[in-house]
């Protein structure tokens, strides 16, 4: 497991020990959640951009023709 020397401003430590102590979590697995969920953020960010690059509309509009024309079924519907 990798160790990582960090240095902040006084005003953020304590916003993040606040936060740790209202969680009930070690301030260490707070920091190790926030970074986890900025980087699943920004792998799908970067996931979608990379899929939209190779998107096709006509290849999209060419297989919207293949769905069936029938109506919902009567749980589908919105009212």
């Amino acid at each position: 497991m990798g160790k990582l020397q960090l240095r902040l401003p006084d005003s953020i430590h304590n916003k993040i020990r606040n936060i740790a102590k209202r969680e009930r979590v070690s301030i260490n697995q707070l920091l190790v959640n926030s970074i986890s969920n900025e980087i699943i953020r920004y792998e799908t960010l970067h996931f979608f951009q990379e899929r939209f690059q190779a998107f096709s509309e006509a290849d999209f509009l060419e297989a919207l023709k293949e769905i069936p024309a029938t109506e919902p079924a009567e749980q589908d519907k919105l009212n």
